[in-house]
């Protein structure tokens, strides 16, 4: 019989003196379960003296079955913003070959996260982010090994290529608008505006920012969002449209004096105009509405909402450009450690 390679537990089993699953449980410093310091000893000193070496995982091959495809993660499908972007990515991944997978969070970072884990496994063509990431860390880790591209206002702390939105610009773009128009108040309707929805908390500095610019007090923007504990109980369809509806009948209700209101996206400002209808206001006449991102709905004649228009057809279409691009890039042997970053002017 020939000489073994190496030294198995079992080896150590019978020079210790014990069974072969103690031997695991010890060299594996299993939780939970105790031996007396004799029998741990004994153990030890029967794989020093064999020349025992625990083995070595080898880290795990990708799968590179997924080598042509194109992850999208969205936040929801249901806001026309994002599924107009989707539709973008997946026109041009069809027509250069790649196929594309649609990722829905609902911006929970430990779904970021499971969703990370799973890619790090695969070989992708990469991943197009269309949100600020809450786990960014993860995503710049994730980023090294396959190329990541975020769409949207940039987070500080990301370390890979993005099509950026600087939502200030819009929020400018629209108080300039509104005070041409001779409004002096306007109400700002949005989801919670937290820290890390950056392009809320853009939106209205760019509205107050306009506002000062024609000599206005800042504070004329008047905020109106849910808490977060209430954002958290609408259901995820709908939840924009809804949100903005019930803001601006609280801005009613308040006896707010603005004579605009803005949505920050068009969902929350078509809840903006049923709940001025329902409350027998007329737009343009009474009040002025207004949102961002130029949905479909907001062109209908029966609507025609006053919307910003930030191209999220094109950065769909060009974030597969660069991936596609990438790939070549790599295939070719050609690395390149520069980060891209574009922005589209609203």
């Amino acid at each position: 019989m020939g000489k073994r390679n190496s030294v198995t537990t079992r080896d150590i089993a019978e020079k210790a003196g014990v069974s072969q699953s103690t031997v695991s449980m010890i060299l594996s410093k299993k939780k939970n379960v105790s031996f007396s310091e004799e029998t741990r000893e004994k153990v030890l000193a029967a794989a020093e003296a064999l020349g025992y070496k625990k083995p070595v995982r080898k880290p795990p091959v990708p799968d590179r079955s997924l080598s042509g495809t194109i992850i999208v993660l969205c936040p929801v499908i249901s806001n026309g913003y994002y599924s107009r972007i989707v539709q973008a990515v997946i026109e041009r991944g069809h027509d250069l070959g790649y196929t594309v997978l649609t990722a829905v969070t609902f911006r929970d970072p430990d779904r970021e996260n499971d969703y990370f884990r799973l890619f790090s496994e695969n070989e992708l063509t990469g991943v197009i982010s269309l949100y600020p990431l809450t786990r960014y860390t993860e995503a710049n880790a994730l980023a090294r090994r396959i190329p990541v591209i975020s769409i949207g206002d940039k987070p500080e702390g990301i370390r890979f290529d993005s099509i950026e939105l600087d939502s200030r610009k819009q929020g400018l773009l629209m108080a300039r608008h509104l005070t041409g128009l001779g409004h002096k108040r306007i109400a700002f309707i949005s989801p919670p505006v937290v820290k890390k929805e950056i392009s809320r908390t853009r939106r209205l500095e760019g509205i107050r920012e306009g506002l000062m610019e024609a000599g206005l007090d800042p504070s004329a923007a008047e905020l109106y969002c849910p808490s977060q504990k209430a954002w958290a109980a609408y259901p995820h369809t709908g939840a924009e449209y809804q949100a903005g509806y019930d803001m601006t009948m609280k801005a009613l209700s308040s006896g707010t004096m603005a004579t605009a209101f803005v949505g920050n996206n068009d969902d929350i400002a078509l809840g903006i105009l049923a709940a001025l209808s329902d409350k027998g206001f007329r737009v343009p006449e009474d009040f002025s509405a207004a949102g961002f991102d130029n949905a479909l709905l907001s062109s209908m004649p029966a609507i025609s909402l006053t919307s910003v228009e930030h191209s999220a057809y094109r950065k769909g279409m060009k974030s597969v450009d660069l991936l596609h691009e990438k790939r070549l890039n790599r295939n070719a042997g050609t690395r390149e450690n520069l980060i891209i970053r574009l922005e589209y002017e609203p």
